[in-house]
Order: C-alpha cells, then sequence, then structure tokens
C-alpha cells in the first residue's frame, strides 16, 4: 500500500493498493457513507443518439461516489465500491448509481470520518509491503503441501507425493526422490518470494535442502529449514502456533493473529485475562478492563461493534481486526466474533 497524498483539512488520503493484501484493507475501512474519488469507466449516450438503441459507449472519467456497499473479490483481484454518484463531468447526473471496480496500482481517494483502527490498518498494510511473502513447504518422504502465508489469509498452492516405496529397488526410490525434490522446486521457482520456510518431522526437509543447493542454487539463500512434529495442515498450524514465521520472517499477520487468538483461548480455559461475546466485552468496557479487543472483520461494518471499537480505542486499548478467512480467525467468529483480552480481572 501506498499513500500518494493527505489532505487532514478534508480528511482525504489518497491511497494505492500494490496488492491482493491491500484490496483486503481497501475492503475493510472503506463503510457505507464514505466519499470514493477515482478514475473509472461509465456508460454515456451522446445526447444527440437518444433514439437509438444501443447503451451509449464506455469512456474513462474521474468521478466520485458516496458508498452505498462494498464487495471483495479474489478471483478477479478487485474490489468493487457501490454508490451514488456525488462529483463527475456534466453529462453525467448527479444521484446516479455506479460502482467503482478498484484494482492494484489503482488510485483512489476515500474522504470519511477516519478511526484510528483504519489508520493503523493502512500503516500495517505500508509496512507489510516492505515485507517478503512467505511460502511455506510442509513435508516428510512421502508428500510435501506447499502454502502461501498473506496478509489475510493462508493459501494452500499444491499437494506433491513422491511415489517412492520401501517395496521398490533402492536405486528406484532415489530417482523418485530426485523427482519428486525437482516438483517441489519447480513450484517454488514459479514464486518470485525472498524467503522459503521448509518444516517437516524426520530428514527429508533438510534432504530436500541439500539437493536445493546442488541443483537449484538461486532458491539456497531463501530457504530456512525447521523441525515440526507433523506434515500438512497440522504442520503449518505448529509453524505458525510456536511463531516460527514471525521469529524468521518479522512480523506475518496470520501468525500475529493466530498467537492472538490462542491467548485468549488458554485465558478463556483458565477463566482467566480473557471475554468474548457482546455482552461480556460490554461489561468488560464499563471497568475500562479491555487491553485488547479482537473483532472479525465479518463484523466491522455493524453499527454497535463500531461503537464498541470506538470506547475501547477511547480507553487507550489496541483493537485488532481478525480475518475471518484464516482457522483462528473461524475460531474467533465461533465465540460471536468479538472479544478481549483484559488489564485485569473482572467478576
Amino acid at each position: 500500500m501506498k499513500i500518494i497524498e493527505e489532505i487532514p483539512q478534508k480528511q482525504i488520503i489518497k491511497l494505492m493498493p500494490e496488492n491482493l493484501d491491500d484490496l483486503w484493507v481497501l475492503y475493510n475501512i472503506i463503510e457505507e457513507g464514505d466519499k470514493v474519488f477515482a478514475v473509472t469507466e461509465r456508460r454515456v449516450q451522446d445526447k444527440g443518439d437518444v433514439i437509438r438503441a444501443d447503451r451509449g459507449a464506455k469512456r474513462k472519467m474521474f468521478l466520485g461516489i458516496e458508498v452505498k456497499n462494498v464487495e471483495f473479490d479474489e478471483n478477479t483481484k478487485r474490489v468493487r465500491i457501490l454508490g451514488t454518484i456525488i462529483h463527475g463531468p456534466d453529462d453525467v447526473p448527479l444521484g446516479s448509481h455506479h460502482t467503482i471496480e478498484i484494482k492494484p496500482f489503482d488510485e483512489l481517494s476515500i474522504e470519511k470520518n477516519w478511526k484510528k483502527w483504519q489508520i493503523e490498518r493502512i500503516k500495517e498494510a505500508i509496512e507489510s509491503s516492505k515485507r517478503p511473502k512467505v511460502l511455506v513447504v510442509v513435508m516428510d518422504d512421502e508428500e510435501a503441501d506447499i502454502f502461501e502465508v498473506r496478509d489475510y489469509s493462508i493459501k494452500e498452492i499444491c499437494s506433491i507425493k513422491s511415489h517412492t516405496s520401501k517395496k521398490l529397488d533402492y536405486k528406484i526410490n532415489e530417482e523418485l526422490k530426485k523427482e519428486y525434490y525437482h516438483e517441489i522446486a519447480k513450484v517454488l521457482m514459479e514464486y518470485d518470494v525472498d524467503n522459503i520456510l521448509v518444516a517437516g518431522p524426520g530428514f527429508a526437509k533438510n534432504s530436500f535442502y541439500n539437493f536445493i543447493s546442488s541443483q537449484y542454487p538461486e532458491l539456497k539463500n531463501k530457504i530456512v529449514v525447521e523441525s515440526v512434529s507433523t506434515t500438512s495442515r497440522a504442520g503449518l498450524n505448529e509453524v505458525i502456533k510456536r511463531g516460527i514465521i514471525n521469529r524468521i520472517y518479522a512480523e506475518s499477520r496470520v501468525a500475529k493473529e493466530t498467537q492472538l487468538i490462542e491467548k485468549l483461548l488458554e485465558e478463556i480455559a483458565k477463566k482467566g485475562l480473557a471475554v468474548y461475546g457482546i455482552d461480556e466485552v460490554k461489561k468488560a468496557l464499563e471497568y475500562s478492563a479491555i487491553e485488547t479487543l479482537l473483532v472479525s472483520d465479518s463484523l466491522v461494518r455493524n453499527h454497535e461493534i463500531e461503537k464498541i471499537i470506538d470506547a475501547a480505542e477511547e480507553m487507550g486499548g489496541k483493537v485488532v481486526i481478525v480475518s475471518s478467512e484464516h482457522d483462528a480467525g473461524k475460531q474467533l467468529k465461533a465465540l460471536g466474533g468479538i472479544a478481549g483480552l483484559l488489564r485485569f480481572p473482572i467478576e
């Protein structure tokens, strides 16, 4: 994410998203009633051709809309901002409906009453753009699962099997193992990342690293090898919970959110410094006890939740908006979508 321009007196920030994660941030911070300005396309019919049946030609223009709804589409890599036109060329009627589509490297200006947590999300996105994205390979002798860790989710890229067997001759197994390693390496070569974590039980991860060192030297310096007790998605969860991604690659938002939810669940289990659900969180706010407020991104447009967020910020609490796209975020959603880590216990 890049900030192109700020106009504080008008509460306007001009932004340029650079990737899918930045689009996710925009989706979360743009709300109903905000004003968004951007270059967009709109069909405009020539006034001299009003008797013709065609819908008019699409034309690029600079429009401003008052937001009614926001949609995020991961497949097309777009944020669709739906609203009514408040600014545009003379031949575009004010008050008519329009949808502005934003993709990576499009610029847009947002005018709104900015909340502290929204500014923090933008700052985090800017910092995130300076950090490398992460590929994680969780593997053993039989199978390798490759994941891409994003700011807002974890995407499984593929699963590769080795086809080796104890029933086969040693030389055949060695050839199959090389083919297995080549397949993994070819996938890794397709991604422009600075760091690759290779994790798993046993010696396969070390053997793979040695293979990479001799066969794919361009990947060697990107790879860090770590031990985990299991493979597949469970092995990935172990990587995240143990803070391995944080330790090696600085801060990953998915890892950070997962660790916060783990801490929340631990405190709930021992009836300690945690509350969850709207009623319990409100009670904790009355005591000014909330140190960190955890809110599912699925609830950020709920007016009651907005008031809770504002109250938490006013008392100096930290607000973390948790993505519902990863496992820990789904756990928070199951707890009502809102929870708090406390400064001190309350009755």
